[in-house]
């Protein structure tokens, strides 16, 4: 039983010793006279930012990327997200672009 324990208590260590903190910072650019719509959600704040316990660099630009996709199509322009792993800047951007209706 005691060996059970301890296996299982250095698999989670040594799983937690590779995560880290991936932050994103978003910006948006509203269509014209959206502007509040859009940035409701966020108290009204632009750029916002964003931190989430992740596995490494690879999982944090995948959560950037994804990040990065307008969803509600007709109130924002353009969605650039940034990323920083640990404090790194991983020196990529991703964005999207959308047609105001």
């Amino acid at each position: 039983m005691k060996k059970t324990t301890l296996i299982v208590a250095m698999t989670l260590i040594g799983q937690m010793a590779f995560a880290g903190d991936c932050m994103i910072t978003t910006d948006r650019k509203a269509c014209a006279g959206k502007e509040a719509e859009v940035l409701k959600p966020y108290n009204g704040k632009n750029p916002t930012e964003e931190t989430k316990k992740l596995d490494d660099v690879g999982a944090c630009e995948k959560w950037a990327e994804k990040s990065s996709k307008i969803i509600r199509k007709g109130t924002l322009a353009e969605k650039k997200v940034s990323a920083k792993f640990d404090g790194k800047d991983l020196g990529k951007s991703f964005s999207d672009k959308s047609d105001c209706k």
